[in-house]
């Protein structure tokens, strides 16, 4: 198999860019994505960005709120902000992604309302939400066919068990059917989801994984190895086969020892 950090014949690197605390990966890391959110607006009308869930961004996105709640309002009103994968809960309900991000994020940065793209996780019919979903995201980024629709930027997470967005293991790009959204059906001890396919967060120009603590060490290292069928695996080589750059922004705690043999780590 080809290596990930095969720059003469493989895919780009996988940057893994290491912060020496949880505080500096929050207030450095949200400086940088917002910088890039910047240089993307000046370069085209609208940055579109893919946030994902969990308890792990809080931090990252309570610092990048408070430095964005300054920005002028005709800028913050071309960022289009999506999710990568939603519960199938209530926006009120403490499981849901878009509560998690409208508290920490949109509603302490003022992000306006209209410029935030929620996936309906109350919806009855699970299958047509997702179809909605997949409308509305081609719709929005304006990708003409035969060229599938790639947000700039996609935020992701890494579960314990490899997991990104609500992408399981025994799943794989093959799954997808050209879809851009999946409905992921209930299994025994997880409620049912909709989720960003294998495919579209492959075609993101873009891949951050935000990933911290010493609980992350262990996937951390076997996700960075190019050997495997996790799904966060198989999104890096999604992604690397569209020559897509993908990064790991990680504080020193999540960090395993000899990553450097399939990444390029850069310590911050």
């Amino acid at each position: 198999m080809t290596r990930l950090t095969d720059l003469e014949e493989g895919p780009p690197p996988v940057v893994v860019c290491v912060y020496p605390s949880l505080s500096d990966w929050a207030e450095k890391g949200s400086d940088t994505f917002l910088q890039r959110i910047l240089v993307l607006l000046e370069k085209k009308r609208i940055a579109s960005i893919g946030l994902s869930g969990g308890s792990t961004p809080i931090p990252f996105l309570r610092a990048s709120a408070r430095k964005i709640a300054s920005w002028p309002d005709e800028t913050k009103s071309r960022i289009h902000w999506f999710f990568s994968d939603e519960r199938c809960v209530p926006p009120e309900s403490d499981q849901s992604n878009f509560r998690m991000a409208q508290e920490n994020f949109f509603s302490p940065g003022s992000i306006p309302g209209n410029t935030v793209f929620r996936i309906h996780g109350e919806a009855p019919h699970h299958d047509r939400e997702a179809l909605r979903y997949e409308k509305l995201l081609a719709e929005a980024l304006g990708n003409p066919l035969p060229h599938p629709p790639a947000l700039d930027i996609a935020l992701l997470g890494v579960g314990p068990d490899g997991h990104t967005a609500s992408l399981f293991p025994g799943t794989s790009p093959e799954d997808d059917r050209h879809r851009l959204i999946l409905a992921v059906p209930e299994t025994p001890g997880r409620i049912p989801r909709i989720t960003m396919s294998y495919h579209t967060l492959a075609e993101a120009g873009t891949r951050i994984f935000l990933v911290t603590g010493r609980e992350k060490r262990d996937i951390l290292a076997r996700v960075l190895d190019p050997e495997g069928d996790l799904p966060t695996q198989w999104v890096l080589r999604e992604s690397g086969m569209r020559m897509h750059p993908s990064e790991f922004w990680i504080d020193r705690e999540a960090c395993p020892e000899g990553i450097d043999r399939w990444s390029d780590v850069r310590t911050l």
